[in-house]
């Protein structure tokens, strides 16, 4: 079995004409000692293709192709299962990082002995404020979840994955579940994760109804992880319902981004879970 310290994690589907810059990015890494795990999710596109192309180009990459498309949460999860690294990071390809990301996160998080290492968001000039608020309490790691590198036993130990049940906001169940199994997020100021928006992506501006269905899921799962899950304060309960719950929550109840009667649909839901969030 090939050893490496750290494996990158890349869900593709038809992604042939944006992932050049990731790839750039990740050929330039300052830290060598990385694996390339592309997880095609039978694309229709060229994107094997050009990941072929990078494979003759760099002996880090490896290719696995799905026969039917099952979803970004599903190769995320298969990838971390393939993966050699003691520790992984899950990007997306049509993203791209600093070429000191890998090495700024790995040499924190083997000196801290962290189970997870944050770096910072960046969408064009703007930061993303997730981060500054992960500092002040752990429970804020409510998204950015490309942004951090992870212990990988500490994942797969704790069943810690990806939701394939959902299309949208399989991230963020992962993420909650993730801050109910540490008690600890390290971050680091002096990297970048960059966030790429384009067109026809699934964060696009408006939300069909199967999509509003399917964060409606995620929010169930959610608030499954309240019901279950015994807080050792009331100010970190109260912490978890506002960053992963009602925030989500708001988010997709926009007045432009869903229909009238998906805004029906979602005030249905929260006064059916009311109840639960008196605490």
């Amino acid at each position: 079995m090939k050893t490496v310290k750290v494996s990158i994690i890349l869900p593709c589907y038809n992604v042939a004409n944006f992932m050049d810059k990731m790839f750039e990015s990740l050929r330039n890494q300052t830290f060598k000692d990385i694996e390339i795990i592309c997880v095609d999710d039978k694309s229709t596109d060229n994107t094997v293709k050009k990941i072929r192309d990078f494979m003759k180009k760099d002996n880090r990459i490896c290719l696995y192709k799905f026969g039917k498309n099952t979803g970004a949460a599903h190769a995320r999860n298969y990838g971390l299962k393939k993966a050699n690294g003691k520790y992984v990071c899950f990007f997306d390809p049509d993203d791209f990082v600093d070429e000191d990301f890998i090495e700024k996160l790995y040499k924190v998080i083997t000196k801290t002995k962290s189970d997870v290492v944050k770096g910072k968001f960046k969408i064009g000039d703007i930061y993303w404020t997730t981060h500054e608020r992960v500092k002040t309490n752990y429970l804020c790691f409510d998204s950015e979840h490309c942004s951090a590198m992870y212990n990988k036993k500490f994942l797969l130990d704790n069943n810690i994955l990806y939701q394939e049940d959902i299309i949208t906001g399989e991230d963020s169940v992962f993420l909650s579940n993730l801050v109910l199994h540490t008690n600890k997020i390290i971050t680091t100021d002096d990297t970048d994760y960059h966030y790429v928006r384009r067109e026809g992506s699934l964060d696009a501006y408006k939300l069909s109804h199967k999509m509003v269905c399917a964060r409606l899921k995620m929010l169930d799962y959610k608030m499954q992880m309240l019901k279950e899950y015994k807080f050792d304060t009331y100010e970190n309960k109260i912490i978890f319902i506002q960053r992963h719950i009602l925030n989500h929550f708001l988010y997709t109840f926009d007045s432009k981004r869903i229909s009238e009667l998906d805004k029906k649909l979602m005030s249905k839901w929260l006064m059916k879970h009311r109840i639960d969030f008196i605490v």
